[in-house]
């Protein structure tokens, strides 16, 4: 449990402290700890129509006001455009328990709030529990909207809001259509069904983007209370019955606990974590399986990055059945040896616009077999991983294709437009890392890939492609070293162009050379790399992307969209790096250095930022140049699956016994 006590909750800190709720389907609750809107993406009910996709936000927020007999008190605060801050109460104390929690210690009674979101359910629960010294009567009333989350709500909609005994339904547009209904247990409710303007969002305003919307005012729900009692209040697509509140409590419960207790460890940071892992599995509608959503609030599931996080969020916390189900979807959706590297929102046909994705897939399948030993799915795969392999080598999409002089593997597209490695940052339609041609990090993953294959194939008692697998690997990891050497800095370089030319920005994309099953460098290089790495990229929070000694550094990640495409991937730190380095920090140095020095950085890191930015989660970047602020998505898959995975695996040792030698 994370706590923070009434001393650490000025407005000001509690306005930038974020929590979030998921339910399982790519829908989510999001706010300040002070119950102000600071964003787009807060809301209380953002569902998810289409799972994952069609994220819409339904029910906005709350004004939540008690009079205790004595006083007044504003539980929740509103921010307009013309500067007006409401009154706001300062919590006692607020938890992340197993959902967030607020504690009100008022003159004459304290309330308990706690929201959290049924699995499989696009709906939230609001629960207030109070304890009056004398007659106590909590207001609640609520705002409702009718948007994509990444839009803002103008007043062009209307609303309409039908009352019955404890129920509400509330319409909108023309025709109407149902947008949400809300159950509750209050003594009664005032509609007022009138648009409040002008609330501002001054994260928006600091992104560069539309920073002031209007919502839409239900009304009230009233509740008194003398003595103890409850208020229950619950929001959702579908009706649901006040009464089974208690229910689905006791349920989410229990669900929650048995996911932490997958993982047998004591170290209470682990905990954090696993919940904070259970955010990002969820259902596909399209195919009735699960996927991994990259990340809060905006992303939906992308294929590198449900790849990369496969081992971290299934693997690691023993949820084998949905890694086995992710797999075998990827699998269906490969087209000309490529993985998708996105499913559009619209429906539309995949989109393959990736150099690496379908690499991390094949370490994915490694890896999902060094966990298993599941030999049976294994054969379900081999088709698509030799077709994989066959593709590489012939050569398929953007100019993907193995180099037959040299093995390793190289893109390079007609147009200028594309950029299909991670670092995939465009501004103005124009990538700022293009890197086409031989990346370092796609032909480390290249060369551990094709020795991944020889072994399967040879596992399976496939001689021929186990044959054609190896001597492709030879060739490659032959001339991996020599090809990307920077004897000048005694590191590696980035990318080596289409005609040759080398490109020795230091980044942290050579890691993956130290750090993946198969070895690629002579001890003494692997050594050097690791000290380069050390001591220009790494970060309390994790790797940079671009050394600070260069000229085209970015340190902070800030300002409209251009400005921040722009330093995305040059100089911005990335948390989800902390797994190669944890990896590479065992198989460089051993298992000291990893206790001495890999233990040690990610204590600090989870101490210090799981109470700071969304609690309990980890942030997708940080600005490179310190303090390094939290920035990007507030929640990151990757980010939370390589620190568990790094943890696990490498802190506690608990990596299962390779498949075979990996020398």
């Amino acid at each position: 449990m994370l706590k923070w006590s009434k001393g650490e909750l000025s407005f000001e800190r509690a306005s930038k402290l974020e929590w979030l709720e998921t339910n399982g389907l790519g829908g989510y609750a999001a706010g300040t700890v002070a119950g102000v809107r600071t964003r787009r993406y807060h809301g209380l009910l953002i569902a998810s129509l289409y799972p994952p996709t069609q994220r819409t936000l339904l029910f906005a927020g709350t004004d939540e006001q008690v009079n205790d007999g004595g006083r007044v008190f504003n539980l929740t605060a509103h921010l307009f455009r013309d500067g007006t801050v409401t009154t706001w109460t300062q919590p006692t104390e607020f938890c992340l328990d197993w959902c967030p929690k607020w504690l009100y210690e008022l003159s004459n009674a304290s309330i308990v709030k706690q929201v959290f979101m049924p699995y499989m359910r696009n709906a939230v629960i609001i629960r207030y529990f109070a304890k009056a010294s004398r007659q106590m009567r909590l207001s609640v009333r609520l705002f409702v909207a009718w948007r994509d989350h990444h839009w803002t709500m103008q007043p062009v909609v209307p609303f309409e809001v039908r009352e019955g005994e404890s129920h509400l339904v509330v319409q909108a547009g023309q025709p109407l259509q149902t947008v949400c209904h809300f159950a509750h247990n209050g003594d009664s409710f005032s509609p007022e069904c009138r648009w409040w303007h002008n609330f501002w969002l001054p994260t928006e305003t600091e992104r560069g983007l539309d920073d002031t919307e209007s919502l839409f005012c239900v009304g009230t729900i009233v509740k008194d209370f003398d003595g103890c009692g409850h208020l229950d209040i619950v929001a959702s697509v579908e009706p649901v019955d006040v009464d089974e509140v208690a229910e689905l409590e006791e349920r989410e419960r229990k669900r929650r606990s048995r996911l932490v207790a997958r993982l047998q460890s004591d170290h209470p940071l682990l905990a954090t974590l696993l919940r904070a892992a259970d955010a990002f599995i969820a259902l596909r509608s399209s195919t009735g399986t699960r996927t991994i959503v990259a990340g809060y609030p905006w992303f939906t599931d992308w294929g590198r990055d449900a790849l990369i996080s496969l081992p971290g969020l299934t693997l690691v916390t023993k949820r084998f059945a949905v890694a086995r189900e992710i797999l075998l979807t990827f699998a269906r959706y490969i087209s000309e040896g490529l993985v998708p590297n996105f499913f559009p929102e619209g429906g539309d046909p995949p989109a393959y616009n990736t150099v690496d994705a379908t690499l991390w897939f094949v370490l994915a399948v490694y890896r999902y077999l060094r966990y298993t030993r599941d030999e049976e799915t294994l054969c379900r795969l081999w088709d698509v991983l030799r077709e994989i392999l066959f593709w590489h080598l012939k050569g398929t999409r953007f100019g993907i294709c193995a180099d037959p002089k040299d093995g390793l593997l190289s893109w390079g597209s007609s147009s200028a437009n594309e950029a299909l490695t991670w670092m995939d940052a465009k501004v103005w339609g124009k990538p700022v890392t293009p890197r086409s041609g031989k990346p370092v990090e796609v032909n480390a993953l290249w060369c551990n890939a094709l020795e991944i294959l020889a072994h399967i194939a040879k596992l399976l008692g496939d001689r021929e492609t186990e044959k054609l697998a190896s001597q492709t690997a030879a060739k490659a990891k032959r001339h991996f070293e020599p090809s990307f050497w920077n004897s000048e800095r005694n590191c590696l370089f980035d990318v080596l162009a289409l005609d040759g030319t080398p490109d020795s920005s230091v980044r942290c994309n050579q890691l993956l050379a130290l750090s993946l099953p198969f070895r690629l460098l002579s001890p003494e290089k692997e050594r050097s790399v690791l000290k380069v790495v050390e001591s220009e990229l790494l970060t309390p929070c994790g790797l940079r992307t671009l050394s600070p000694k260069d000229p085209n550094y970015i340190g902070r990640y800030i300002g409209p969209p251009h400005e921040r495409d722009a330093a995305y991937h040059q100089g911005t730190v990335w948390a989800w790096w902390f797994g190669p380095y944890a990896d590479a920090v065992a198989l460089v140095e051993g298992k000291s250095s990893v206790q001495r020095k890999v233990r040690l950085l990610l204590e600090n890191f989870l101490r210090r930022h799981l109470r700071e930015s969304c609690v309990g989660q980890v942030s997708e970047i940080f600005d490179g140049d310190e303090p390094h602020e939290p920035r990007g998505c507030f929640a990151q898959a990757w980010s939370v699956a390589e620190i568990l995975r790094a943890w696990y695996e490498r802190v506690e040792g608990k990596l299962p016994p390779p498949l075979w030698d990996e020398s």
